[in-house]
């Protein structure tokens, strides 16, 4: 009789590698393991009965068998009862995605304020704060400070530029200000 393509030798070589691509694919090690595991009882079934024609490629089909049981896997499990949900779920979802995201979204909105508070200048605090977060109009800033249009951009460009550069040893990126400025205007 001749001797199984996946003998210890085999496992010993093999298995730590296909577990470790299976792993990275199905992102479950417990499912993997059990994959593989079938995966191989399979190919040594389908060896005997004579359905390998390349012995030497059996890592690969054991590999492709493992995908093909978790693809059954995961089609069973879809239509299994019970793991539906049900209208009214779907429905609460989005509102709970919504509250959470503004939770963090006021969070950050928070943190940024306290930043906005670390500025140097008591101007840059106040420009930004009325600009950004409070959306006065430029005309009443420059107004109320004695600033020329051109000078008060120039003074807004560099306190953004500081209040970026401390966002970002805080941690924080431009994407963070950008949702602190969109959370404020709603």
């Amino acid at each position: 009789m001749i001797e199984d393509p996946i003998s210890n030798e085999f496992i010993k070589q093999h298995y730590t590698g296909l577990y470790t691509l299976l792993q990275r694919r199905i992102r479950d090690p417990n499912i993997a393991q059990e994959m593989l595991n079938e995966a191989i009882a399979t190919a040594i079934a389908h060896w005997r009965a004579g359905r390998v024609a390349d012995q030497t490629r059996m890592a690969g089909y054991v590999f492709r068998v493992a995908l093909n049981l978790y693809r059954n896997h995961r089609r069973e499990y879809a239509n299994r009862p019970g793991t539906h949900s049900t209208d009214a779920a779907v429905d609460q979802l989005p509102a709970q995605r919504a509250t959470e995201e503004a939770a963090i979204d006021s969070s950050i909105v928070r943190q940024i304020a306290a930043i906005v508070e670390l500025l140097p200048t008591a101007r840059d605090r106040e420009i930004i704060k009325r600009f950004y977060l409070d959306e006065e109009d430029k005309a009443e800033i420059c107004h109320s400070l004695g600033l020329s249009a051109l000078h008060f951009d120039r003074v807004v460009f560099r306190a953004r530029q500081r209040l970026r550069s401390l966002l970002e040893t805080k941690g924080f990126d431009k994407s963070d200000f950008l949702i602190a400025l969109l959370s404020s205007c709603t």
